[in-house]
């Protein structure tokens, strides 16, 4: 029990030295590739020209406007009604009143 604080501090040092390690172990790899600009190529056309894509204005589904917001209120509700029913049947019968 006497050497409970000193192993806590030896394996929390560990791991800070250990990640700490790891992320100076990290080396950069800047590789340089050669590239040449697109003017300078034979072929300037491209095979197939693709037109732009079109905005979609599509309406949200019905999943994202409804069942969403209902699933999370159903569970503010639930998480509410447990504290609720656990300070009415267990925080009430912990005291008794001495008359």
């Amino acid at each position: 029990m006497r050497y409970h604080r000193l192993v806590s501090f030896l394996l929390l040092a560990l791991m800070v030295f250990g990640f700490a390690s790891a992320a100076t172990a990290v080396e950069s790899t800047e590789e340089t590739t050669a590239t040449t600009e697109a003017g300078a190529l034979e072929f300037d056309m491209p095979a197939v020209s693709v037109p732009p894509p079109a905005a979609d204005d599509a309406e949200a589904p019905w999943t994202t406007k409804f069942l969403i917001p209902t699933t999370l209120i159903l569970g503010a509700l639930a998480v509410f009604g447990t504290v609720v029913q656990y300070f009415l049947k267990v925080v009430r019968n912990r005291y008794k009143v001495v008359e």
